[in-house]
């Protein structure tokens, strides 16, 4: 009997996908790490997802470099005009990539 190559690998990938939350939770999570409000159980299960999944990966990364950006940007005072509520919601929307309401 001949096992297939990389036969293990694959299997081992799809412990850690099953082990890891879905790809919603991770971004959530991703947030809370950032913020240092995260267990070490869900950084843990933040760095399995990061090692199988490319798309949080790029996506915590780019979340890093915002990050460090808007804190570097501290020279300056916050802005003093406001979204309205409307806008604030499709700019949430767009973000979240859910279809617009009719």
């Amino acid at each position: 009997m001949s096992a297939r190559p990389g036969g293990w690998r694959r299997r081992w990938i799809l412990l850690l996908a099953f082990l890891t939350p879905p790809c919603r939770r991770i971004v959530a999570l991703g947030s809370r790490e950032l913020d240092g409000a995260a267990a070490p159980w869900d950084r843990w299960r933040i760095r399995v997802h990061r090692s199988i999944c490319t798309g949080c990966r790029r996506y915590l990364q780019q979340l890093e470099i915002l990050r460090e950006a808007a804190h570097g940007s501290t020279d300056r005072p916050p802005p003093t005009t406001r979204l309205s509520t409307e806008s604030r919601d499709r700019l949430k929307r767009r973000l979240r990539c859910e279809p617009a309401k009719s």
